[in-house]
């Protein structure tokens, strides 16, 4: 005999696969669901817990449950950026900063960017969201040097493509990106709002602008839950 709990994560699974509750949408309230099927709370919670788990909901405090976006596509090439592919697909993007600061560059960041260690550069720590929904967690190491008040101008305008433009680098370009998957960490997964049991997608990318500096290097980990991506090849 199935536990109750199951049941009800049956039939909430079932309404989001078939579109009865479209992503972003709210689930019902544990009360609710409870009344309906006879069971209390707890068993409902617990049928939460395992749609939580499984990426198909997610629970914000003080406001509820919540459908999940699923399967957006994000092709990699080496002037794309993902805020511009959920504008295309109607989903209201967004930057929210965690922290900013400048620090040295240790001895793998200089390396990466060419530098000598203890460059002066500015870490910027930001989620992408969607509709509200955290997206991507990246930590950007940007070299403080090439642009004057970096940080109040990042601030202001969420862009370091535009910023770069504007101060005369030119165009900032992606030359290189590697992936790999792994579990999140307890910070990645709180910021993320993502299973803890779930895998991430890190990429982690070079930027290079048109004098050929490379201007930036960061670490991105992508909801694999929410994110699939593509790669496209050069004179597509």
């Amino acid at each position: 005999m199935e536990p109750q709990w199951f049941r009800v994560y049956q039939a909430v699974k079932k309404a989001i696969l078939v579109g009865e509750m479209l992503p972003g949408s709210k689930v019902p309230p544990e009360f609710d669901l409870s009344e309906q099927y006879g069971v209390s709370r707890n068993t409902v919670r617990r049928a939460y817990l395992a749609l939580s788990q499984e990426g198909l909901i997610r629970s914000v405090n003080g406001r509820g449950s919540f459908v999940m976006q699923t399967g957006l596509t994000y092709e990699v090439d080496a002037t794309s950026r993902f805020r511009d592919v959920l504008d295309q697909q109607g989903v209201r993007s967004a930057i929210r900063m965690v922290e900013s600061q400048e620090v040295p560059a240790d001895q793998e960041i200089a390396n990466i960017l060419h530098l000598k260690s203890g460059h002066l550069l500015l870490r910027v720590t930001t989620l992408i969201l969607g509709d509200e929904v955290p997206f991507i967690l990246t930590v950007r190491h940007i070299r403080a040097d090439l642009v004057v008040d970096l940080d109040r101008k990042l601030k202001e305008t969420d862009s370091l493509t535009q910023i770069a433009r504007r101060e005369g680098l030119g165009q900032l370009r992606r030359v290189s990106t590697t992936v790999a998957a792994r579990l999140p960490t307890e910070r990645e997964s709180a910021l993320l709002q993502c299973p803890a049991n779930a895998p991430v997608l890190v990429v982690h990318s070079t930027g290079r602008i048109d004098n050929g500096l490379l201007l930036e290097c960061q670490k991105a980990a992508m909801n694999s839950q929410l994110i699939r991506l593509s790669f496209q090849a050069e004179g597509r």
